[in-house]
């Protein structure tokens, strides 16, 4: 099946409040986004950002496990459903080692491992994971934070992301007398924020405090990536995250 015509069944296993904000965000629940609060105008009362019928099937990873797991099967279901992407968001190292023998029977054509925090994968783990993928055949990847995902990867990645429309935040803005004046989201971070910062952005001027707008914006909504120094990065995920909504304004601007 060429990667055009897949469907994207989706299946998530997850532990944490962002793996519950990333589902929020792909089934468009009416109260998902309150960043607003009184002030909301609905904009995303959209039906075709309900992904609610691509979702296969939600783990949710119990909240107590030992540091070593010995038997990891005894805490994920036996078999998963027929599945495209698998998203496994903030696992216990035992367990998403386990993943991509299980993904593989159900079908799974890619894994996305999205890195929130410093401590969710390690650099050797991630690569283990990314081997065992590879000798399967099974496409992985890792960003740092989610948001940074990025088409150009693999055309699976290229899909999900133009599917879903979440990874690299993506903006048409248009400026009139040096004042934006309209914002269209044509991508948006898994977690939502650029519906919230669109919103923010309107009657802005175009100047130096520009800047300051955006990462007002990317911080109230909140952003939830760490603020632990990543090795890495040399840098917090939060800031990377802070970058990234920055430069699509900017590119979007100069478009």
């Amino acid at each position: 099946m060429k990667e055009d015509n897949l469907i994207m069944r989706t299946y998530v296993a997850y532990n944490g409040k962002f793996g519950e904000r990333v589902i929020g965000n792909l089934i468009n629940y009416r109260n998902f986004c309150t960043s607003c609060d009184k002030l909301c105008i609905f904009c995303r009362d959209d039906k075709t950002l309900n992904f609610a019928d691509n979702i296969t099937g939600i783990y949710t990873q119990p909240s107590s496990l030992p540091v070593y797991i010995e038997e990891p099967a005894k805490y994920m279901p036996p078999d998963l459903p027929e599945n495209d992407v698998l998203l496994a968001i903030n696992l216990h190292p035992d367990i998403i080692s386990e993943l991509p023998g299980l993904a593989k029977d159900s079908g799974t054509r890619l894994i996305i491992a999205p890195i929130e925090e410093p401590g969710w994968l390690s650099g050797g783990l991630k690569n283990q994971i990314k081997e065992k993928c590879e000798k399967l055949g099974i496409v992985f990847t890792a960003p740092k934070p989610f948001c940074s995902l990025k088409r150009g990867e693999d055309p699976l990645i290229d899909h999900f992301i133009e599917y879903f429309k979440i990874g690299f935040p993506e903006f048409k803005i248009g400026v009139k007398d040096n004042n934006i004046i309209t914002v269209q989201i044509l991508c948006s971070q898994p977690c939502g924020c650029a519906y919230y910062v669109a919103q923010k952005l309107k009657n802005v001027p175009v100047d130096d405090r520009l800047d300051e707008v955006i990462s007002k914006a990317h911080h109230a909504y909140p952003c939830t990536a760490g603020m632990e120094r990543d090795a890495e990065l040399k840098d917090t995920i939060l800031h990377k995250a802070g970058y990234i909504i920055r430069e699509a304004v900017h590119d979007a601007i100069i478009k």
